[in-house]
């Protein structure tokens, strides 16, 4: 599904039915309190607009449950991970006249919805913990960006409409048998920029750790 489908085609009842779904997660990981959800859950029931209703998601933080290594996921000797849990179907993040983005150790789920609106969103690939299918970003920048940094090996697949704006695969094909990130989108007078980039060494615990796992 492209941006087109995903944001473009969403109804305002829908991308409300998205944020409650989030504010409502972010309370219970104690991420906003109380009085936050409370207020911006009756915000996001009188709004008519798509951007209030991503004004009201936009700074909150990310999960520290996401960035956690999970217990089934592997190291292979190669430079990249795996995610041997079942994934999380979907997650999505907003950018709105701000920033949003992972990086460091997370899971990302096979479907992410990226939306930048005068704003930036970073998605760093290079630890995180690829579902086998792959990884699957939907992005709209509206006068934003979404800047993409995979590891050595990852494959990248990119197709998106530029209106007064880029969209840019520099990361190309990686190996045989490697996760793929594909990005579907539109950017207008905004750009997405997918790149790749070395992985830092691990620590010398991690690599005795790892020493001797099958390749993935």
């Amino acid at each position: 599904m492209s941006f087109i489908d995903s944001f473009h085609r969403m109804s305002v009842d829908e991308l409300r039915a998205e944020v409650i779904t989030l504010l409502k997660a972010a309370y219970a990981d104690g991420r906003i309190g109380v009085d936050t959800l409370e207020r911006r859950l009756k915000e996001a029931t009188g709004a008519t607009d798509k951007p209030t209703l991503l004004g009201l998601a936009a700074d909150i933080p990310p999960s520290e449950s996401d960035a956690a290594m999970g217990a089934g996921s592997s190291r292979a000797e190669t430079d990249w991970y795996v995610n041997d849990r079942v994934p999380r179907s979907s997650q999505s993040f907003f950018a709105v006249m701000g920033s949003a983005g992972r990086r460091g150790r997370w899971q990302p789920a096979k479907q992410i919805l990226c939306i930048a609106v005068m704003g930036g969103i970073k998605l760093d690939f290079r630890e995180a913990e690829f579902p086998r299918s792959g990884v699957q970003v939907n992005a709209g920048c509206i006068m934003g960006g979404l800047d993409i940094i995979l590891p050595p090996g990852v494959n990248a697949d990119a197709a998106g409409l530029p209106l007064m704006g880029s969209f840019d695969n520099k990361a190309g094909d990686g190996d045989p048998g490697a996760p793929t990130v594909r990005v579907r989108g539109i950017a207008v007078m905004g750009g997405v920029d997918i790149k790749r980039k070395e992985r830092k060494a691990p620590p010398e615990d991690a690599r005795r750790r790892t020493k001797g796992r099958r390749r993935g």
